[in-house]
């Protein structure tokens, strides 16, 4: 059985498997409150079913996902210099894992998300 969690090891090689050179965000987007805000609506209604409505990976669809959904909270994902491949995870998806790509947000939607989980509180 895996753990339940996936190590920051771990997830390196899975977030290296996003293709494509890491976009950066548009001036003003990350640490905008009005992005922020939209990000935290589109998290609620298309993220937190797996992820968790803190971004911790302990969404109500966690259980039985190998590997588990991502903790949103920890590093790579809470760091900001990761905001690019956090892009390309959403927009892409990551292979071996349940992150589908999700072509039907716009790239200001996705750069949305990332301004809001930068700002999720620090896991464990």
């Amino acid at each position: 059985m895996l753990p339940l969690t996936i190590g920051l090891f771990t997830l390196s090689p899975i977030i290296s498997g996003c293709s494509g050179a890491a976009p950066s965000a548009p001036a003003g987007t990350l640490g905008s409150a009005p992005a922020e805000r939209a990000g935290a609506e589109l998290f609620a209604s298309d993220c937190a079913i797996c992820h968790g409505p803190n971004g911790d990976g302990q969404g109500l669809r966690h259980e039985g996902m190998v590997p588990p959904p991502a903790d949103l909270t920890v590093p790579p994902w809470s760091q900001a210099g990761n905001a690019g491949r956090t892009f390309l995870a959403i927009r892409q998806g990551v292979a071996r894992t349940a992150m589908a790509p999700w072509p039907m947000l716009s790239d200001e939607q996705i750069w949305q998300l990332v301004a809001y989980i930068e700002t999720l509180p620090q896991g464990r």
